[in-house]
């Protein structure tokens, strides 16, 4: 996905440093982008997300090839899948992006304009995982959601703006190369496979029009789609009173999915039946 959103910027005429943990792979995908775009739009920097110094120096190479003082965008898109098992998915997928946007932090809240943190998590954040052998994967990306908002939500203090992208199965490396399963088989059979550039088409706009803590989720023959955050309200708050509803009512010892289920519907039939006797 990397580079499919690097070409997007490029072709809108940004500048961008791409980044590989693989230094002959990084190099032949430069040599491909200054051909296309010119020598002074892209350059590389090897890095390993994972040791912090790797990291910072990626900023600064980035800073001193585009003579500027801080970057503009910083897209947190390194991930792996659960072939590496669970302790290096979360090393990957969520330490190292916190890290990186502690790193961006640090350098954005300094500048006049402060920039944005774009980072890359998954449907698989959104829900439950498919089976035990995603459970890796599906924590990292559940964190990586939870780590842009809250961080969007405190932006008065500290001026960057933070969004994700959430796509669904998209034809690269990092799903090609998973040991294959019944349940992401089944996953990619019901939800398609998109290409990158599909991808990044929703990344681009996530970058230009959605606003601080936007959630993007990205899906085969799906408009791209804003995800709200239902954690605080209405969906915990309503739970929250209808529960103190249903206590006053019946008094149950734990207030369950079904007790939740009939008396909402309760409650919109009398609201349905309200409305109709108004109108």
């Amino acid at each position: 996905l990397g580079k499919a959103f690097a070409i997007r910027l490029l072709n809108e005429g940004a500048r961008v440093c791409i980044s590989d943990l693989k230094q002959e792979t990084g190099e032949k995908t430069l040599a491909e982008l200054k051909e296309r775009f010119g020598e002074e739009k892209v350059c590389f920097v090897a890095c390993n997300v994972t040791v912090e110094e790797e990291f910072r120096n990626l900023f600064d190479k980035a800073e001193e090839f585009f003579k500027v003082s801080c970057v503009d965008i910083l897209v947190n898109n390194a991930g792996i899948n659960t072939n590496w098992g669970w302790r290096k998915c979360m090393e990957v997928n969520i330490m190292a992006v916190m890290m990186g946007t502690e790193i961006a932090m640090e350098r954005m809240r300094k500048s006049p304009k402060k920039g944005q943190v774009i980072n890359v998590a998954s449907m698989a954040g959104l829900g439950p995982g498919l089976n035990e052998e995603m459970v890796g994967y599906t924590v990292s990306k559940t964190g990586v959601i939870a780590l842009t908002r809250t961080m969007a939500q405190d932006i008065a203090r500290h001026g960057v703006v933070t969004k994700c992208i959430c796509p669904a199965w998209a034809d690269t490396e990092i799903v090609s190369s998973v040991d294959p399963n019944p349940g992401m088989e089944k996953s990619i059979q019901q939800f398609g496979m998109m290409t990158p550039e599909h991808v990044a088409e929703g990344f681009y706009r996530l970058v230009t029009k959605c606003d601080n803590g936007s959630a993007m989720a990205v899906m085969k023959g799906v408009p791209y789609l804003l995800v709200p955050d239902y954690n605080i309200f209405p969906m915990i708050m309503s739970m929250v009173m209808m529960a103190k509803i249903l206590d006053k009512i019946v008094g149950p010892q734990v207030v369950t999915r079904n007790h939740q289920i009939v008396a909402f519907t309760v409650a919109f039939g009398f609201l349905a039946l309200f409305i109709g006797w108004l109108f």
